[in-house]
């Protein structure tokens, strides 16, 4: 993808429209923070609804241990390499300096194969493309019974981040927790989109 960006061509005609001076102005830092935002929201909310399903004693959550796929590592995997994919879509600057993403087509149609790659992992419709990925199975079931009076993290407080994990469990036995993973990704392009057009339009204006 770093390759495609490069690719990119200037546009024939000079825009009558200034360049930004310095990639560390107002707008690039807003959007930065905007987008960090989203992206540590979709993972954390991944995080909460796949640590029930991993085993407290998988050898692959002790540090420096060794390898071994299990749900959190596989949905968390799934979602940053999202995050990196969507900063290609929505960073990538179109008119009035360079051609728009479509013109760019090796760039474009590599965001859409890589797009297909992660639903088709996330949705397991072609199982040995996950296996080939080292990708753990994903849960089938509804999560394990979780008792909302011991706290995350067994504390037996009850704060916001506890409500906000049982709404997430909540919605993973509703809808099942592959429909759920998509879900979480679809908002994070939706949203880091719509934001990355918002900042523009707001400081433009």
């Amino acid at each position: 993808l770093f390759l495609f960006v490069t690719r990119g061509k200037p546009l024939p005609r000079l825009s009558p429209h200034k360049p930004p001076s310095s990639v560390m102005n107002t707008e690039t830092l807003l959007s930065m923070a905007v987008q960090f935002g989203v992206h540590f929201a979709a993972i954390m909310a991944v995080t909460f609804i796949s640590d029930v399903y991993v085993d407290p004693y998988d050898p692959s959550i002790v540090p420096d241990g060794p390898f071994h796929p299990n749900t959190l590592n596989t949905a968390t995997f799934l979602v940053t390499v999202l995050a990196t994919i969507n900063a290609f879509l929505v960073n990538y600057r179109g008119r009035p300096f360079m051609e728009d993403l479509k013109d760019n087509k090796l760039l474009f149609k590599s965001i859409q194969g890589c797009y297909l790659v992660l639903f088709m992992c996330a949705s397991e419709v072609f199982p040995p493309l996950n296996q080939l990925l080292q990708l753990s199975p994903l849960p089938t079931s509804g999560p394990p019974v979780f008792d909302s009076s011991e706290g995350v993290g067994g504390s037996g407080g009850h704060d916001d981040f506890d409500i906000l994990h049982d709404s997430l469990l909540r919605a993973v036995s509703l809808i099942g927790f592959r429909t759920m993973l998509c879900v979480i990704m679809c908002l994070d392009t939706a949203l880091v989109t719509v934001a990355e057009k918002g900042v523009r339009s707001l400081l433009e204006s």
